[in-house]
């Protein structure tokens, strides 16, 4: 009789247990509810003037999506956004571009003709289920569709 008690309590917690679980990264999607996308997207690149990445889905699959960026500038060797005007100015005096975090990092052409690393913060970008997004007040809100990226197994 303990013996099937115990089975039927086991098989019980373990019915449970699976019912419950969800994949790894849809956990992990919910538990950074922020939608920061540097905190659910990975190799983030800056191509021409495109934020590409890999991004979580609230289901936890893994999808390519990018974004345009919008009114940055180089002033003086400092990246700087500049929200009355969408258009960039800054790939053709700034270079060796790479993304940690949130931030843009670029070295850039100053007035004297020095070069100069700098990094811009990129506060209104979220992940929203996997696509990259501005945030609600920036004129730019949305990016291309998201497209699946295949496991590796």
């Amino acid at each position: 009789m303990k013996r099937h008690l115990f089975a039927v309590i086991t098989l019980a917690i373990a019915s449970i247990s699976l019912a419950t679980s969800a994949p790894a990264n849809a956990r992990e999607y919910r538990r950074l509810a922020t939608n920061r996308f540097d905190q659910s997207c990975t190799n983030m690149r800056v191509f021409d003037n495109i934020l590409e990445a890999e991004c979580l889905t609230r289901d936890g699959r893994s999808v390519y999506t990018n974004i345009p960026l919008r009114g940055i500038q180089n002033i003086n060797g400092n990246l700087v956004v500049n929200s009355n005007n969408p258009e960039n100015n800054f790939l053709a005096s700034c270079g060796s571009f790479s993304v940690r975090g949130n931030e843009l990092h670029a070295t850039c052409l100053t007035g004297n003709g020095d070069f100069k690393d700098t990094f811009i913060v990129l506060n209104d970008i979220d992940n929203i289920n996997g696509r990259l997004r501005y945030r609600d007040g920036y004129r730019y809100r949305y990016s291309n569709a998201n497209y699946i990226i295949p496991q590796m197994y």
